[in-house]
């Protein structure tokens, strides 16, 4: 299983893509890049030192996919085209959260959904949540995660002018 990411950096770009509007010959060398990863890990690790360095940076996690050398080239196309439709609100949320991989709601929101799975999580954190609303408490804290990011974004895209 192979990771494909497309990124675009830079603030003004990030705007246009948001706007819809078409990008010069020198952007599209400059501004877009193609990173291909052989692991999750590896994936994981290029999107947390990224974001360890957001304070200088600005980029836009254009399109994101896996790629299973089994699956034929009209099934990928058909799955991305069905991927297209649905909205995951985490890839999101990932986006646009600010410090996403150092916040705490967003860790307790993972315990949260594997707990609601039915997967293994730690003693302690069943001790945690064992007299919570499972259900309910990961709604509100999915809610106010996909508020602020949402936020986020609209700032992006329409910055307060001073």
């Amino acid at each position: 299983m192979r990771y494909s990411v497309k990124i675009i950096f830079g603030k003004d770009q990030i705007r246009k893509y948001y706007k819809n509007e078409a990008f010069n010959d020198f952007e599209k060398i400059v501004n877009f890049k193609k990173y291909t990863f052989e692991t999750k890990l590896q994936r994981n690790a290029f999107y947390k030192g990224i974001s360890e360095a957001i304070g200088w940076l600005e980029l836009e996690v254009v399109k994101e996919f896996e790629e299973n050398d089994q699956i034929g080239i009209e099934k990928k196309e058909e799955e991305e085209e069905e991927e297209e439709d649905l909205f995951d609100y985490w890839s999101f949320i990932q986006k646009f959260y600010p410090k996403y991989y150092q916040c705490n709601s967003v860790l307790l929101s993972e315990i949260l959904t594997k707990k609601l799975d039915g997967e293994e999580i730690s003693q302690k954190d069943e001790e945690y949540i064992k007299d919570w609303d499972i259900r309910n408490e990961l709604l509100e804290i999915d809610k106010e995660l996909l508020c602020k990011a949402f936020e986020n974004y609209f700032n992006i895209i329409y910055p307060k002018n001073n």
